[in-house]
């Protein structure tokens, strides 16, 4: 098992992050993310929850398909929480698809910054582990490498929603 943790702050509140995060996809700069359903959807004690399908689709080598079976479409079950009396939005993703042989565990975790009322501090957690005994540790080392570099992909994809959610309300305004 391989484990990544990194912490990131976005220069925004955390209202506005947390909608960016929920709007996530599509953007220009993730489109491996292919298609979204929501499961359900409910509000308990002030606090939305939320369960959604994500599939996605990756470039893999051919090798990998073959000692597996993965195509490249990949379909991972999504739980969030929004708490916004706390203020604080939880997101657990799971893989569903090659989970006989490699599970994936990502949570992020949304909260407004301690000292600067203006940012967002988002903390990523993955962990990895491979059933695959003669490949574990080269595979998990592979996968952590790849969720890495689309990490920061989708740190700068959230920068985009950002962007343009702050563009439609100054629209809306200047209506």
């Amino acid at each position: 098992m391989k484990f990544f943790t990194e912490e990131y702050i976005f220069d925004h509140p955390w209202h506005t992050v947390v909608t960016a995060a929920w709007r996530k996809y599509p953007n220009p700069l993730n489109g491996s993310v292919t298609g979204i359903d929501v499961l359900s959807h409910k509000v308990e004690n002030s606090i939305l929850k939320s369960e959604r399908i994500l599939q996605s689709q990756f470039d893999i080598p051919t090798w990998t398909s073959k000692l597996i079976g993965f195509s490249g479409t990949q379909y991972s079950h999504e739980y969030t929480e929004i708490d916004v009396d706390n203020r604080q939005m939880s997101l657990l993703t799971r893989n569903l698809s090659a989970s006989r042989f490699v599970k994936i565990d990502e949570k992020l975790t949304y909260q407004p910054h301690s000292t600067e009322p203006n940012k967002t501090v988002l903390k990523q957690e993955v962990s990895v582990t491979v059933n695959l005994p003669a490949f574990a540790d080269t595979c998990e080392k592979a996968f952590l490498r790849v969720y890495s570099k689309n990490a920061k992909t989708g740190k700068k994809g959230l920068e985009w929603v950002v962007t343009n959610l702050l563009q439609d309300n100054n629209n809306y305004q200047n209506v």
